[in-house]
């Protein structure tokens, strides 16, 4: 939402984006896994009063920051490298008439431009454009049948070239627009491509206003490197509602994330990863994980076998930590290369089997969940940044002497980002309204959560088994399950007497194996989950309510109090006094009481004695703003 106090004319302004999670677009693999990659949202606007806007301009900005230090051979420090560049614009340039976007840079071919001569860049990439196409124009064939001299002096166009001219002040003239109803969901003016709007104005009426936008990003986009120490690469859009001159322009922008997750058939989800090595003399170990990729935030089981060859040996401890490689390159050239150690701890012997030929034990790593402590593994568009992960395990044996020694097994690791299991954090970043740069301000400390939880949250890690705990990313797009997992695929035992069938009855799975071939029947009670009473009373807090990213969240409808409702009391008046004028017309006819009356017998009485209750019509409460009240008048003859 906008920031600025200036902002008298609007109640609300905000960019909108109808995305899975907050403010993040999640791409599912690599630019060879997916396709383009779709970017839908929409432009929210509460006007108090009726504003005139010239254009609603949206733009979407990929910004690159690096800075470094430069060093000689020698390991001396030779200069300072900062460079803010441009990754990425597109642009929807009025989206009071159009919700289609314009990728003016970024595409395939485009590597990164200075931000400060992109303009400069954009204007002298369009004339060379055109310039191409009026040459291409020229060398146009001649036609059959003129010929080569003639057409070479007749039909000869001039040549280009750049001139100051001014246009007739009479060929366009401007124009107000302007739309018959307070508000709308849509784009207001939409109106044929090619049209220009430059000289013309909007007319807004008050109300409120939702004007959508969408594009496709390409397929090898690069994703948003946010907590790097040598590079940064972050998205940001950002609107303006453009008006008259005399007048300020309304701005609000808002920070994207772009992230690049691992595709669900990824040979990293399922391949194991071992390093093994003798040490002389000594012993041989070996150190196995599960699998390649690990996801942040989440516990990585470490298994250890050691073959001691000697006696006297014995297993003291065993530490990890991860080794974080990084580097850039951008327009002043390629950065040296950076490693950092990051998160070492001491492993607990969770499980451990000592026998007489080996050594057994298993253990977990805990892996960091923000990123200000660690960036995810990832090899960005031309290289611009690059980073790699490897997991160092540290063994200690004692020797029969009593000293330590330390054996070392490095594998190499994918560090990516799951939204499926884990809890990421990162900073929060805001946009300066005034310079358009990225922020911490006004809370430096503040964090936020990539992918948020819902409400009903899944199982936490220590609850699951580390197979359970990365199968919803490869059953996400129906990949085909492991080995491992399987139900009625029961292996059978060839050295056992037994048949096949005797072998399944003794295991207890004959009910299973006469199941396989049954029809199941579909019974929508089983397959509804059941309500949690304590999930529906949550009741989510202001912040979190309106940070939230459901296209049912919108401003608050206008009443026309003047027109509708005053219209509407209107008729209903005129009903019911023609309702009162044709009840004053009947005749009661009412039988007098007598003067006397019986002992012990009540008395009659009359219909002056009792005064009829004031009414209300139906639907109008009495304390309302807008209420009537009948009275039906009684003529009473005189008693005799």
């Amino acid at each position: 939402m906008f920031k600025h106090a200036h902002h008298k004319d609007l109640s609300y302004f905000d960019i909108r984006l109808k995305l899975g999670h907050k403010n993040t677009i999640l791409v599912k693999g690599s630019e060879y896994d997916v396709d383009l990659i779709p970017v839908t949202g929409s432009v929210k606007i509460s006007t108090k009063l009726d504003l005139h806007v010239k254009r609603v301009k949206l733009q979407l900005v990929g910004e690159y920051l690096a800075e470094y230090y430069e060093r000689t051979k020698s390991g001396q420090v030779s200069g300072q490298v900062v460079e803010r560049n441009c990754v990425l614009k597109v642009v929807w340039p009025n989206l009071l008439t159009s919700s289609e976007g314009e990728l003016q840079f970024g595409d395939y071919g485009d590597h990164m431009v200075k931000m400060h001569r992109l303009d400069h860049h954009l204007k002298k990439s369009s004339r060379e454009n055109s310039v191409t196409g009026l040459n291409h124009m020229d060398k146009r064939p001649s036609d059959s049948g003129v010929s080569e001299t003639s057409s070479s002096t007749s039909f000869k166009r001039p040549s280009y070239s750049r001139t100051k001219s001014q246009g007739m002040l009479t060929s366009v003239k401007p124009t107000l627009f302007t739309i018959p109803r307070s508000g709308i969901d849509g784009t207001p003016y939409p109106l044929q491509k090619g049209t220009k709007l430059d000289v013309h104005s909007f007319l807004l009426p008050q109300g409120n206003y939702s004007m959508p936008f969408s594009f496709h990003l390409p397929a090898n986009i690069s994703e948003s490197v946010e907590c790097l120490p040598i590079a940064k690469l972050r998205y940001k859009l950002e609107c303006t509602v453009e008006r008259g001159r005399l007048e300020k322009d309304f701005f609000t922008a808002k920070h994207v994330r772009i992230v690049r997750t691992l595709h669900p058939q990824s040979i990293n989800l399922v391949d194991l990863i071992e390093f093994g090595n003798t040490w002389p003399g000594k012993l041989d170990f070996n150190v196995s994980l599960p699998r390649k990729a690990l996801a942040l935030g989440t516990k990585m089981p470490i298994k250890l076998v050691i073959v001691p060859l000697t006696k006297g040996i014995t297993f003291k401890s065993m530490y990890a930590e991860v080794v974080q490689h990084n580097s850039t390159k951008g327009l002043s050239g390629e950065s040296p290369q950076f490693e950092a150690i990051i998160n070492r701890q001491k492993l607990p012997n969770e499980h451990t089997h000592f026998d007489e030929d080996h050594w057994e034990v298993k253990s977990h790593y805990r892996l960091p969940s923000s990123l200000k402590d660690i960036t995810q593994t990832c090899t960005l568009k031309n290289d611009i940044i690059t980073v790699k992960h490897r997991v160092r395990v540290l063994i200690h044996i004692r020797n029969a002497d009593g000293h330590i020694s330390e054996l070392r097994a490095n594998l190499p690791v994918h560090v990516f980002m799951s939204p499926k299991h884990g809890t990421i954090t990162t900073v929060h970043l805001e946009i300066d309204p005034h310079h358009g740069l990225f922020t911490t301000a006004p809370d430096p400390e503040r964090e936020d959560i990539v992918f948020p939880r819902k409400e009903s949250e899944p199982p936490s890690e220590d609850e699951l088994s580390s197979e359970e705990l990365y199968a919803a990313d490869r059953d996400e797009d129906n990949a085909p399950p492991l080995y491992q997992q399987h139900m009625f695929d029961m292996v059978y035992d060839q050295l056992s007497p037994r048949s096949p069938m005797e072998q399944l009855r003794i295991n207890g799975i004959k009910s299973a194996l006469e199941g396989y071939f049954d029809i199941p029947v579909l019974q929508s009670g089983i397959l509804t989950p059941p309500l949690d009473v304590n999930v529906l009373l949550k009741v989510p807090s202001y912040e979190k309510a309106l940070d939230d990213d459901s296209e049912g969240e919108e401003p608050a409808p206008n009443y026309d109090v003047d027109s509708d409702l005053l219209n509407s009391f209107g008729s209903l008046n005129a009903k019911l006094h023609e309702r009162s004028a044709s009840m004053s017309d009947i005749q009661l006819n009412m039988t007098p009481s007598k003067g006397k009356t019986t002992l012990g017998s009540p008395p009659v009485k009359t219909p002056s004695s009792r005064t009829p209750p004031a009414r209300t019509p139906l639907g109008v409460s009495p304390n309302s703003k807008h209420h009537f009240r009948l009275r039906f008048p009684h003529k009473h003859k005189p008693s005799k």
